[in-house]
C-alpha cells in the first residue's frame, strides 16, 4: 500500500472517530438532561403536599380508622402530614377520634362541605353535631363552609354548631356524643 494513501486513510478514520465522539457526547448530554428532568418531575408530581387535601377514590379507598370503604363525599374527611402521609375517613367524627387518640402533630385537616361536597380546610369549617344526623359510622358530625348553612341544619336536626377549636376541645373532653 502506498504510504501516502495509508496516511490519508488513517486521517480519515481519526476524523470519523472525532466526529462520532462529538455526536455521541451531545447525544449523551441530551439524554442525561432529559433523564434528570424526568426524575425531578416524577419526584414532585406524585408527592402529596400538606397544603392540599388528600386524594380519595370513593367506593375504593378505605377509612384509616375503621377500614370501611369510603363512599360518600359529604361525610368524608382527611388529614395530610408535612411529609405527605395521608389519613382518610368515611366519617368526620372518625377524624376527631383519631385526633383525640393521636393528636394533630404536624397534620393538616380537611373536610367536605356537607352541601357542595367540596374540600375545605377543617380549621375554617363550621361543624354540626347532632344525634339526628345519620353519618356512615353514626358519629353525627358534618361540616359546612358557611355558618348560615350550618345554623340551618342544626335547627332542623336539633344540633349544635361548633368551630374547629371548640370541636377539638369537646372531643378531647367527651369524645363521641
Amino acid at each position: 500500500m502506498d504510504p501516502g494513501a495509508a496516511a490519508d486513510r488513517l486521517l480519515a478514520v481519526q476524523k470519523g472517530r472525532r466526529a462520532m465522539s462529538g455526536r455521541w457526547l451531545r447525544s449523551f448530554g441530551l439524554i442525561a438532561i432529559l433523564t434528570s428532568a424526568a426524575l425531578v418531575l416524577a419526584s414532585c408530581g406524585g408527592q402529596v403536599k400538606a397544603d392540599q387535601p388528600p386524594k380519595i377514590k370513593f367506593g375504593v379507598d378505605t377509612c384509616s380508622r375503621c377500614h370501611m370503604i369510603i363512599s360518600e363525599e359529604k361525610y368524608s374527611a382527611g388529614m395530610v402530614a408535612s411529609d405527605g402521609q395521608e389519613w382518610v375517613f368515611d366519617d368526620v367524627g372518625e377524624m376527631f377520634l383519631t385526633i383525640k387518640d393521636e393528636g394533630l402533630k404536624d397534620r393538616r385537616a380537611w373536610v367536605h362541605d356537607f352541601d357542595s361536597a367540596k374540600w375545605i380546610d377543617a380549621t375554617t369549617a363550621f361543624f354540626v353535631d347532632s344525634h339526628d344526623i345519620m353519618t356512615p359510622m353514626g358519629m353525627g358530625v358534618v361540616a359546612f363552609e358557611q355558618r348560615e348553612a350550618a345554623d340551618k341544619l342544626a335547627a332542623e336536626k336539633s344540633g349544635t354548631v361548633r368551630d374547629w377549636s371548640t370541636m377539638l376541645v369537646e372531643w378531647e373532653m367527651h369524645g363521641h356524643h
